[in-house]
């Protein structure tokens, strides 16, 4: 009988504790081959996010990434991981994403999605989640998301030149 593969998701943010402002992430997928750890990556960007939106797009992108396997996400995000540890997700879906005070779940949209890929990959039994403050990819994915901003901020100087010339 063949094992299960194993996917390891490792997640950075440039955003940290409460805040809302533009906002970096990336995320790196390795799994075990013959030949060795193989790994991909992918890194993304919302505006005027929290630093729990973007840990939770990372997770949904990479997830997506993905067909049915065992998975281990690894976030130094406490409130992400307690929440789907305790079985909240699927507890505000079954009460239409309400609290029990009657308050609308934030970042219900994220939640749904994350659910919907947690579902495709075979349940919540196939994903867990491990808190990571220090993984071997922390520099890396630091150094993707600095590419990303580098980029973005070239394309913005490219837009406003030829706005000048306009």
């Amino acid at each position: 009988m063949q094992e299960e593969k194993e996917v390891k998701v490792f997640i950075e943010t440039t955003l940290a504790g409460p805040c809302v402002k533009d906002g970096w992430y990336a995320a790196l997928l390795e799994c075990q081959t013959s030949k060795g750890p193989a790994t991909r990556w992918l890194v993304g960007m919302e505006e005027k996010t929290t630093y729990h939106r973007s840990v939770l797009l990372a997770a949904i992108y990479a997830l997506k990434r993905l067909k049915p396997c065992r998975v281990i996400i690894h976030t130094r995000c406490t409130y992400i991981i307690g929440n789907y540890q305790q079985d909240r997700p699927e507890g505000w879906s079954r009460s239409e994403w309400k609290k029990p005070t009657g308050e609308e779940v934030k970042n219900k949209d994220l939640w749904q999605q994350f659910l919907d890929e947690v579902n495709r990959l075979g349940g919540k039994g196939k994903i867990t989640f491990q808190f990571s403050k220090h993984h071997d990819y922390k520099d890396f994915l630091r150094k993707k998301i600095q590419e990303g901003q580098e980029e973005l901020k070239k394309k913005a100087e490219k837009e406003a030149e030829k706005q000048k010339k306009r």
